[in-house]
């Protein structure tokens, strides 16, 4: 049973009932009750009053019409999408570089690799966003799956679905357009094509704790804030003497790019994914957060370079425990226009890797 905010509803295993206040997923609501308190309940132990229904049922009953007082209560007031859900900020579990998101959340926490699983899409970022989620078709072309609004530091829930649906989620596309009441630059708009290879649900050790999210879950980075094009940049550039009026005018940027900085020659570049390369202070960090770090800027600096052309990345990644260079071959696997090879042993020792990056035509 679907609910909405303002359905009036009775609990199933105990006393009492309210209004939904607030939808938090597709099996998830908060019940507003009469003392005031918001109650995080389970759609399954709900049952939806339809209050209407039961007065037509009581005047056909007793066969005379009478007048039957509704009580109203206050419903609490919403952003324009009621779906956003406020994220964590658990510094605790490390850092997550700014940036949208998709994330795969199972709804059973202990059984990962069972149950349902809920899709959301983060918007960690200081920016509003408007966005559209295309789903690509088993036999060509794509499917508008949704398209909303996120607010900042904020999530949606995209889709609740059955293992058996994984499929539908492995290739899509997501468009964004990034806003702020005030700012000195404006961001181009997002396109980010993402592929999630199935099995990967099927993996317990893929499902990974983060600071903004409650719960395990299997993150994708979509677009990273660092990589996002300013197309536009306000500048005051001369003034109109006879008019006495300072006139404005907007100055195209050139576009500031990750990769850049590691650059070695117009189409190679060496990123050092040393944590101490990454963080000022580490000494906080467990394994886990210092990993996920390292991937996340890993692929952010991939596909830096896929996006100029760059033909050819070496990631110093160490030797240890390779752990790192482990989850590193695993990520480009999903990469069709990657090769990647041992770097040279004269430069990096055995603690690097060569990716190779073919053009797309």
């Amino acid at each position: 049973m679907k609910f909405k905010v303002g359905d009036r509803v009775k609990f199933l295993n105990e006393s009492g009932g309210g209004i939904v206040s607030k939808i938090i997923s597709p099996g998830l609501v908060n019940v507003a009750i009469e003392d005031g308190f918001e109650i995080p309940t389970m759609t399954s132990e709900l049952l939806k009053i339809d209050l209407d229904a039961t007065i037509e049922s009581a005047k056909s009953l007793f066969q005379e019409d009478f007048q039957v007082e509704v009580p109203t209560e206050p419903v609490q007031s919403f952003e324009s999408d009621e779906r956003n859900i406020p994220l964590l900020n658990d510094r605790a579990k490390g850092v997550l570089n700014e940036g949208v998101y998709l994330a795969f959340v199972p709804h059973d926490q202990k059984w990962l690799i069972t149950g349902m699983i809920d899709v959301y899409l983060i918007n960690h970022t200081s920016f509003d966003i408007l966005y559209s989620v295309f789903i690509e078709k088993g036999k060509g072309g794509f499917t508008g799956q949704d398209y909303g609004s996120v607010n900042p530091e904020a999530m949606v829930v995209l889709d609740s679905i059955d293992r058996e649906e994984l499929e539908k989620w492995s290739k899509g596309v997501v468009q964004v357009l990034f806003h702020k009441d005030k700012d000195e630059k404006v961001l181009s708009p997002g396109n980010s094509n993402f592929k999630v290879k199935p099995t990967r649900f099927y993996n317990e050790n893929g499902y990974k704790d983060s600071s903004i999210i409650g719960g395990k879950a299997i993150i994708v980075s979509l677009m990273p804030l660092s990589a996002q094009n300013s197309l536009f940049k306000s500048e005051f550039v001369n003034m109109d003497d006879d008019a006495g009026l300072v006139v404005n005018e907007a100055k195209e940027v050139e576009p500031e790019h990750i990769i850049d900085k590691h650059k070695t020659s117009p189409h190679e570049a060496v990123v050092d994914l040393h944590i101490n390369e990454l963080v000022e202070d580490s000494s906080d960090l467990d394994n886990a957060a210092m990993l996920n770090i390292q991937m996340d800027y890993f692929i952010r600096c991939l596909e830096s370079a896929m996006a100029n052309k760059l033909t050819k990345v070496a990631f110093i990644h160490g030797v240890g425990a390779g752990v790192l260079k482990s989850a590193i071959k695993e990520r480009l696997a999903e990469y069709e226009n990657v090769e990647y090879r041992d770097a040279s042993m004269q430069k990096f020792g055995y603690g690097a890797t060569d990716v190779i990056i073919r053009s797309v035509r």
